[in-house]
Parts: structure tokens; sequence; C-alpha cells
């Protein structure tokens, strides 16, 4: 103790207590620095905040508890010492809260850090008390301090939230907002995807824009055939002039395909002034459009957004921007989802009014075998009720569909059954069916489609046009017959009715014999073809040589060809044609072919038959150097009695057609470009026939 106070004074082993602490200080230090080195991530970081605790608590605590009374001798300065403790302290909760210091981790209630603020807020409060404290006790009672100090906590409580409350009334009074964009966009986002009708997103995204922008006015504008129309428009409910044309302008849109950027009306002008940003911003101007956002979708324009100036005047902050680019960007997809649903809608309406008009049945069928279509005729074919039938396994159709759907899904194919028997539990009918896969883009099998009908009424008109067909050939063989017929007998009737004034002529009863039974051989001859046209030969078809038949025709009317001077060119192929049929009726047919080309070929002139085999088929061909058959004279030509000769039955040629229809064979006729006829007969080649059969 002295006059003037307390004095501090060391002892001898001070400075060594100095020198001790410090050194074991550095060197603990440098141990911690040391093994922290060596830590990686999170732990890193951790020990980081420690160290720097660490270091600064202990160096402000030491330098101002050890060092400075040890050099000045002075402690008055000591009491800061602890409080760089608070800094460790700090550093320390830091890492706890924010790095998980030691694995720990501090929940902090909302009313602690509520409470902290508020004491953050009251401390230039508690700075200015303890400097003017020591005045304010001398003039004040001390309840007139405690008056005074709570008044004060007071005010400083209450100012943020009156400030905060008059900037609220004072920015909507003057049509200024403070949107939560992330609440924004989050909500946004998630409405957007709910959105397929058109008709409700468009003034969904209007207000969306509208709402936190505080703007004159919003119109969208949509891509169609003829340019960008307008879809929709919010006006706001003040005074201005937000123009919103029924067409956007084609300076605006230009632009936007251009630059697939956003448009700022008042930054067209400062880069790089133009004629053509001058043109564009005097058209922004003119309809108040402060602002367009491009709608863009698969890298194309689709449509866009205009937003009018906003109504507290200010300007467009890079967050609005970021908010309003966003929110375009989402809306040109969620748009054009719309469209293309809307189209998918419309063709489905087609698609649906289409099938359930139609006379065929159609079922349709997904990948799992679940039917997802059934049409009326559908319905009514399989006596099944569609309501019945929808969204159910395919297996509750009838088995005739039901392969064929579940075959055309499993192999990925068409299928076709041409006549399958159907029932609806009371009447069994004929239909034709077709399966189709469908698939995707990728040829994955997304399901089968089947188209039904009935073959009912095409069967009855069938069987009316056979039956009718077969009246008028009898008719037409009646016909024929009789006039065969009766000119022979006419003959006869004659000679018959002078018989009983001649009969002691015996020249005239020779004559009468004569032609009497030169009548009734013709009489046989006609029966005995028209047996051959009415009852084809049931002999069993043998595998032979397409070329044999055809080679000995040609030999048999050879001599005929010479007598005429007509010249024959007969070209057969090296190898066998082998086919199935009767060698007798096939050298009937040909010969019959050669006798008619014989005939219509005039002297001197020539022949060709050829023959000609393929991988399924072999055919023989007749062609002649007569006048041709008259084109509309081409569909009569294998009808019985059917004749353009002077002389002739008119048999020849349909007993060819009869003959070759019993060999399951093709006979044609046409006419050569050059002139004459040719005919022509296609068999399909014998499946294992090994040799050929001759006569």
């Amino acid at each position: 103790m002295t006059q003037l106070g307390p004095t501090r004074d060391i002892g001898p082993a001070y400075p060594a207590f100095a020198a001790y602490f410090l050194i074991a200080w550095v060197l603990a230090l440098a141990v911690f620095l040391t093994k922290s080195h060596g830590a990686r991530g999170l732990a890193r970081l951790q020990l980081h905040y420690l160290a720097a605790g660490i270091l600064i608590g202990g160096t402000g605590g030491i330098t101002m508890n050890l060092l400075v009374p040890l050099l000045t001798g002075d402690s008055r300065y000591s009491w800061i010492g602890p409080l760089f403790i608070l800094v460790f302290i700090a550093l320390v909760a830091h890492a706890i809260i924010r790095h998980r210091l030691m694995d720990l981790r501090l929940v902090i209630h909302r009313g602690l850090t509520l409470v902290a603020a508020m004491l953050v807020s009251l401390l230039p409060v508690a700075i200015f008390l303890t400097v003017a404290w020591p005045r304010l006790s001398l003039h004040l009672e001390s309840h007139e301090l405690v008056v005074l100090l709570t008044a004060i906590a007071l005010v400083s409580l209450l100012i943020p939230l009156i400030r905060d409350l008059a900037g609220q009334l004072l920015d909507r009074y003057v049509y200024r907002t403070h949107a939560n964009y992330q609440r924004t966009l989050r909500e946004a986002s998630r409405a957007l995807t709910g959105f397929l009708d058109l008709k409700a997103l468009l003034p969904f995204l209007t207000e969306t824009v509208a709402t936190p922008t505080r703007c004159e006015g919003v119109a969208i504008y949509l891509r169609n055939r003829r340019g960008f129309r307008r879809a929709a428009r919010e006006p706001r409910p003040v005074q201005g002039h937000f123009e919103a044309p029924d067409e956007a302008p084609v300076g605006t849109v230009a632009a936007l395909d251009r630059t697939r950027d956003l448009l700022l009306c008042e930054e067209v002008m400062r880069e790089r002034p133009t004629e053509e940003r001058r043109q564009l911003h005097e058209e922004l101007t003119r309809l108040n459009w402060s602002l367009v956002l491009p709608l863009i979708s698969e890298n194309t324009v689709i449509g866009l957004i205009a937003i009018g100036p906003k109504l507290s005047g200010d300007p467009f902050y890079p967050q609005d921007l970021d908010l309003l680019m966003t929110l375009a960007n989402q809306a040109g997809v969620a748009v054009k989802n719309a469209q293309l649903y809307a189209r998918v809608v419309l063709a489905n309406e087609y698609i649906n009014s289409i099938v359930a008009t139609i006379e065929s049945g159609v079922v349709a069928i997904d990948a799992t075998g679940q039917i997802e279509l059934f049409n009326r005729a559908a319905a009514q074919l399989t006596g099944l009720a569609t309501e019945q039938t929808l969204s159910q396994p395919v297996a509750v159709l009838p088995p005739c569909l039901r392969d064929a759907l579940v075959g055309s899904v499993a192999e990925g194919r068409a299928l076709t059954q041409p006549e399958v028997d159907l029932s609806d539990g009371a009447t069994t009918r004929p239909i034709i069916c077709a399966t189709s896969p469908l698939l995707d883009p990728a040829g994955t099998v997304l399901g089968a489609v089947a188209v039904f009908s009935d073959l009912t009424p095409l069967k009855e008109l069938q069987e009316g046009r056979r039956r009718a067909e077969r009246l008028s050939y009898f008719e037409m063989l009646a016909s024929g017959i009789a006039h065969e017929i009766k000119n022979p007998l006419v003959a006869i009737k004659t000679f018959a009715q002078l018989l009983p004034r001649r009969h002691a002529d015996a020249q005239f009863i020779a004559e009468f014999g004569r032609i009497a039974a030169r009548e009734i051989q013709r009489m046989e001859r006609l029966l005995e073809r028209l047996r051959t046209l009415s009852r084809p030969s049931d002999r069993p078809r043998q595998p032979l040589d397409l070329r044999i038949p055809v080679t000995e025709a040609v030999e048999t009317m050879r001599a005929a060809f010479e007598e005429k001077n007509i010249t024959v060119a007969l070209t057969t192929p090296p190898t066998a044609c082998m086919i199935r049929g009767d060698h007798a009726e096939l050298a009937q047919l040909f010969l019959n072919l050669l006798m008619n080309a014989h005939e219509a070929t005039p002297p001197r002139g020539s022949l060709r038959v050829e023959v000609i085999v393929t991988e399924t088929h072999a055919s023989a061909a007749v062609f002649d150097a007569g006048p041709g058959v008259p084109a509309d004279l081409l569909d009569r030509v294998f009808e019985p009695f059917f004749t353009t000769k002077q002389r002739g039955s008119g048999l020849g040629l349909a007993i060819c057609a009869a003959i070759a229809q019993t060999h399951d064979a093709k006979l044609k006729v046409a006419n050569q470009p050059a002139g004459g006829a040719v005919f022509s007969v296609e068999f399909p080649l014998a499946a294992g026939a090994r040799a050929p059969v001759s006569a």
C-alpha cells in the first residue's frame, strides 16, 4: 500500500514463471496445429475454428494478464484479459452450431434467437447509457432513471416494428411490393405441373406474373400458323395505357426469334444503337411494354409474355428479371404440354367418333393385356357390354379375338384371320379379323388393335351373285344348246317331212340318210363337248413336266401350221417344269389353244409358244399374229357358246377354262401391243415332285 493506493510488486520467480508459461503455451499450440494439419474435410474446418479461438483467446489473455504487467509493471488493464475468453467461446460455439464440433448438435429455439436479436438491437442503447450514466445519475432520481431506462428500451424495441409497418403501408400506397420470390417460384412451379388445359393455364400465368410485379398489364401471345396471336390479357385496375393488340408486333417477334432472350425496353438502345433497335424501342414504347419474355420449348420461341411498367415507377431489378425469366422458362414447357394435350384430346375425339360410327368392331389392348378400346360394333358382334369390358383383362374376349390380340403383342407383327366364327351367345357369324401391334418410335410394343367385320352380308351377297350367275349361265347354256341342236334338227325335220312323198326316190333316201347321220354326229360331238365342260375329269393328278403336253400339242398341229405356211417358235426352259395334273386334259387344253391360234393367224404368219418357270409357278403362253380380241369382248371369250367365228361352237375356250380351273391354274387372255392375242396358263409348281410322268 502506498499513498496513491495499492501498487503491484513482483517477486524474483515471476520472470521464470512467465517464461515457463509462454514456452508451455507455444509448445502446446504447436502440437495442436501439427496434429490438426493432417485432418481433412469437415474435421479440418472444425479444428480451424477451435485453433482460432484458442489462439485469439490465449494470446489476448497472456498479453493483458502476463506480458503487459511483466514489461510495464502496471496491471490496470488486467481486467481486459478475461474478456478474450468470450471470443474463444463464440468461435467454439459457432463451430458446434454450424459444423458440429465434437459431433455435438445444438438446437437453438426460435424464441432464443428472437431474444438475442432484441439484445443486439439494445446494444447501442447500452453503449449510450454507459457513456451518459454518470451525468444522468447526478441529475435524475432513481425512479426517474428507471422510467427513462424503460422508455428507452421500449422505444428501441418498437422502432424496427414501427419502421417495418410504416414501410409496408407506404409501399402498398405507392404500388410497391416485396414479394417472396422463392415462395412465388416454388408455388408457381408446383402449380404449373398440374395444368393440362390451356384455358386454365393462361389466366394463372398472367396472374402469377402480374401479382409480384404490380405492373400496368400483362399479355400473353402464342404462335400459330398466322403468327403470334393474343391468347390472354391481365389489365390492372389503374389508369394506364398498356396496349395488347390482337397480333404481336413483327419487330418484337423477330428480336425474340433471333436472341431467344428477354427484351427490356430501357436497355434496347444502350447497346450498339442501330435503326432496327430504334424501331424496336419505339414499338415497345408505343405499346407501353417495359419487358418482353420469350416462351421457349425445344429451342423454339412458341410465345411471349408482354409486361407493362411497374405501377410504383420502379425499374425491373435483377431479382425481378431472374424470377420472371425462370417463370417464363417453366411456362414455355407448360404451354407446350397443354397444346400437345389439346391436340391429343382432339385426336382422341376424332378417333372415338370414327370408331363409334364404323360398322366394324374395334378392340385395343395395352402391353399388359388390359382392354383400352371397345366400340359399339364390337359390343354388338361379341354380345359383351362396353361398360363391362373396358379396363378388363383380354381373357374376357372370345377366343378368336383374344388369341389374335395376344399373338400380335407377343410377336410384334400384324396377323390376319381370313374367316373365323364368332358367337355373341345367340348367333354364330363368320368374321374377318386383322390385328396390328401398336409401336412407339423406338419399336417397343405398347399394345395391339383388332379390327373385325361381319362377313354375313358379304356371304349373302356372294351367294346371291353366284345364284344369279348360275341362272344366267344356265340361260346362256340353254340358249346355246337350243341354237346348236336346232340346226341339225331343222335339216332332219325337212327330210322327214318330204319322206312320205319321196320315199320311192332312191337318191333322196340316200341323201336323207347321209345328212341325217352327219347331223346326228354333229349333235353327238356337241353333247360330248358339253359333257367335258360340265363334268371335268376326276382322274388323279400326277407330277408331270409341263413341257411335255405343250410340245406334243405343237407336234400334233405341225402339219396344219405347215399347210398355212405358219412359222412356229417353241421356247422351253432347260430344266423340268414339274406340276400336278392330268396329261390328257392338259394336252386337250393346249391343243385347243393352238387350234384357236391357228385359225386366228393369217397364212405365212408366225406363232410363238413359250414355257416359263419361276420359284412358285410354271406358265405356258401362246402368241398368235391374228387381229386380236376386241377390248370389249376380252371378259367374254371363256363363256360357253361365245365365238367371233362364222363357224364354231364357242365351247373350245370354255373347255380350256374348265380344265385350267380343275388344275388350280389361271387362264388369261390379252392383246399384244404389236397386234395379235396371247393366251397364258399359270400353274402352281408341284411340291415334292421328283420325276416327270408322261401319258
